[in-house]
């Protein structure tokens, strides 16, 4: 599956295909678009938070919303371009979406798309960047010249 996503006015996003003969689908919203990302782990779905608060899951393939989550308090894109405004990020099973006005990165499931938690921080938190990683963690006691380290880096 290879797709590209971008917007295409103020509420409305594009979807193309370079595979499909019509490659351009444009899929509607409810209210202007905030931020938009495309999920890693699922690439049938891409998420856009609105500006009614909502968080939109997309059927990428369907050209579709497929579920909607109200997960902060309306925001507005009106104003200068780089006031705080929510954006996401998606790691593993978990979407993140910053609430820069409430300090809070709200935490959803991205299975049941349902709110599992909240992350009070300081300030107002308004990017956010999921980093993966193996998990793999070396021992306290790792001797780093006792092995070569051709299948791993320090």
């Amino acid at each position: 599956m290879q797709y590209f996503i971008g917007n295409y006015g103020p509420d409305r996003i594009i979807l193309v295909d370079p595979t499909e003969s019509d490659s351009f689908r444009l899929i509607q919203l409810p209210t202007r678009r905030v931020h938009f990302v495309v999920d890693p782990v699922r690439a049938k779905f891409a998420y856009v938070f609105t500006e009614d608060g909502k968080l939109n899951q997309i059927d990428v393939l369907k050209g579709e919303i497929s579920q909607s989550v109200r997960v902060t308090d309306p925001y507005s894109m009106d104003g200068h371009w780089n006031d705080p405004r929510p954006r996401i990020a998606v790691a593993d099973n978990k979407i993140y979406v910053t609430d820069p006005l409430k300090s809070k990165i709200i935490v959803l499931d991205a299975t049941s798309f349902k709110k599992t938690s909240e992350i009070s921080v300081e300030g107002q938190p308004f990017n956010i960047v999921a980093v993966g990683g193996s998990g793999k963690v070396h021992g306290e006691h790792h001797d780093h010249e006792a092995h070569h380290h051709d299948d791993h880096a320090h």
